[in-house]
């Protein structure tokens, strides 16, 4: 099944928060790093006006978003979630698709992506290339993050 992709609207905020939630969720992280990452995880009216997000819904739900931030000279990709239970059926990779066609648009160069570790090979999959990692410590673990670029 195809998704439908649209612009985010005010009214999508608690639906988005719900899907970064459960994607979040779905490797099993454990609890408490889950409660220190809610912030953010959590999408609001104001962050979905000052960004690029779009949505993804299938038969009318929401299953999935992606937003951009900074969009310039090298946008960021700050959110690419899909529900657990849409993963694997290309929903992920039209969002991607779609937010790579709205930064080039911007006239873009490259898209910055501070990639969760579960994540990095996705990206990899559609062109992104490893660039280094940032910290990224949760519950007094020393914890890093993969950093990719995907040229426009």
């Amino acid at each position: 099944m195809t998704p439908v992709l649209r612009p985010a609207r005010d009214e999508d905020a608690a639906a988005l928060t719900r899907v970064a939630r459960a994607a979040k969720a779905s490797w099993g992280y454990p609890e408490v790093w889950l409660r220190e990452w809610e912030a953010q995880l959590t999408i609001t009216r104001d962050y979905l006006r000052r960004n690029h997000v779009i949505v993804a819904e299938l038969e009318g739900r929401v299953v999935a978003f992606g937003a951009l931030v900074g969009i310039s000279e090298g946008a960021d990709l700050d959110h690419l979630w899909v529900l657990p239970e849409a993963q694997g059926a290309g929903i992920g990779r039209a969002l991607f698709e779609g937010l790579v066609e709205a930064a080039r648009a911007s006239g873009a160069r490259a898209l910055r992506i501070d990639s969760d570790p579960n994540s990095r090979a996705f990206y990899e999959r559609l062109g992104a290339h490893y660039v280094g990692e940032r910290p990224a410590p949760v519950a007094g673990v020393a914890r890093t993050l993969p950093v990719l670029s995907f040229p426009l």
